[in-house]
């Protein structure tokens, strides 16, 4: 796997989305997911600020899980956004409530070991 197409994966994009995201062809994602050619540092950019609004949204949810606890039943279908910083697409929103869960579950577990 290309680091291109792990960082699809991390912020939660098809390659659809990704193309949709980056504004460029389906098939120009697909080349730089196998490795026929490598994206610009643009497009890396624009991976990082994706990134860092995703993780801005998962702080806040984890932080929102924390305060109010989280019941089990939704832990599959878990979402977070930021209001005025929305998050492009739905698999962004996914990947930001998957991290949120996480952090939340690891900060409860930590939690319980320490005390």
């Amino acid at each position: 796997m290309t680091t291109f197409k792990a960082s699809l994966s991390i912020c939660g994009l098809s390659q659809l989305e990704a193309s949709n995201f980056l504004q460029v062809s389906l098939p120009t994602v697909k080349a730089w997911c196998s490795g026929k050619y490598n994206p610009p540092i643009g497009v890396w950019q624009q991976m990082a600020s994706l990134f860092d609004q995703i993780q801005e949204a998962a702080d806040g949810a984890a932080e929102v899980m924390d305060l109010e606890g989280i019941d089990p039943r939704v832990y599959n279908n878990i979402e977070a956004d930021i209001r005025g910083n929305e998050l492009p697409t739905k698999g962004a929103m996914q990947a930001a409530g998957a991290m949120a869960l996480l952090m939340a579950i690891a900060d409860e577990y930590l939690e319980g070991v320490s005390g």
